[in-house]
């Protein structure tokens, strides 16, 4: 008969008294990796580097947002018409 997996349960790969750390078990760095990957994509530390890359001025940001609303409602109205 086949040997079953055995399942580690969230709590052992965190790695207690460090917020962005995970425990490598039995050497598979692999799965610790995905595991700290996933932390960061939840956390949204990634979204915040990426979008803290390069300034963006002030009338930049205003004018992206009021074309993004722009352009949701234009979508919106268009969906409504079908």
């Amino acid at each position: 008969m086949a040997e079953q997996k055995v399942r580690k349960e969230r709590e052992e790969l965190f790695l207690h008294g460090h917020a962005n750390g995970v425990r490598v078990i039995n050497g598979n760095v692999e799965a610790a990796l995905r595991k700290w990957k996933r932390m960061m994509k939840d956390s949204g530390i990634i979204d915040y580097v990426k979008h803290n890359r390069e300034y963006t001025k002030p009338t930049t940001a205003r004018r992206k947002k009021r074309n993004d609303a722009i352009r949701a409602e234009w979508v919106r109205r268009r969906r409504e018409d079908y």
